[in-house]
């Protein structure tokens, strides 16, 4: 079994299109979607549904998939106080609650709001040989905070994954495609789909999961020591045309989401990302 695995799709439909296009030759059987799946890209209702129509999908919930139902943010940084003393972090959360509203209302016209309610906080697999497999947004037991990442410390990262009760780890939410291994736990990060740390360069992740298949079959990940392929993933999109559908859908977030998806204006690595 094939296993295809994004994150933080971000309500970018172009990018998502540009990952199952390149899938299509690797015989994906069934997907997993780890969160943050509409908030901040131009058509949040197109990459809902697009999402749902993939083979055997499994969706959890992400942070920002929590403000969209709640109207929660992240919490001020460093302090309400500090906020409210800031021109630009008065703006910012001006504008990702306009985000949030504006994401909202899409979903709800298209009668899509409800498909976010009720997703699991993570996804689980157990394998024939035993291993276990488990998708988060972030870390196990929290869809927000610090993440699988590759420069996060071992000591620190080991923290998070402690009590897990996987062999497998696979989250998102940091935008960073990481692969790495603390103790017997093997903790990977597909990258982000929508909004990726290298502009135009959609991430993604395919494991094979066939234990008992043939490994030089064409296009079969490189297989670690237990056997399980994994091959992290990039697919090229058009970013010009992402930024131009921001503006002509008036996306409160489209000069924001330019700078970033650009390039202009690196991404940052927070609890909150």
């Amino acid at each position: 079994m094939r296993l295809g695995v994004i994150a933080d799709v971000h309500g970018n439909e172009v990018a998502l299109r540009a990952v199952l296009d390149d899938a299509a030759g690797c015989r994906v059987d069934r997907w997993w979607v780890l969160g943050d799946l509409v908030l901040f890209g131009p058509r949040p209702a197109e990459t809902l549904g697009l999402l749902r129509s993939l083979p055997g999908v499994e969706m959890l919930r992400g942070n920002t998939d929590r403000y969209v139902l709640t109207g929660e943010q992240p919490a001020p940084h460093p302090t309400a106080a500090a906020a409210a003393g800031s021109v630009d972090l008065v703006e910012r959360y001006g504008l990702v609650a306009a985000g949030i509203g504006w994401t909202r209302g899409v979903l709800c016209q298209a009668g899509l709001l409800d498909a976010l309610k009720g997703l699991p906080g993570e996804l689980r697999l157990d394998l024939p040989d035993g291993t276990r497999v488990l998708g988060v947004h972030a870390s196990p037991g929290a869809d927000d905070g610090p993440g699988i990442r590759p420069g996060i410390p071992d000591d620190q990262l080991g923290g998070l994954l402690a009590g897990c009760a996987a062999d497998i780890v696979i989250g998102g939410h940091t935008h960073r495609a990481a692969d790495r291994t603390i103790g017997a736990i093997r903790a990977l990060n597909p990258g982000s789909t929508g909004i990726p740390e290298r502009p135009g360069e959609a991430g993604w992740l395919l494991l094979d999961l066939d234990l008992d298949g043939d490994p030089e079959r064409l296009g079969a990940p490189e297989r670690d020591r237990a056997g399980v392929g994994v091959e992290h993933r990039t697919a090229a999109f058009d970013v010009d045309a992402v930024v131009r559908d921001l503006g002509a859908r008036l996306h409160p977030n489209a000069e924001f989401l330019e700078a970033i998806l650009t390039g202009k204006r690196p991404q940052r690595v927070a609890p909150d990302a």
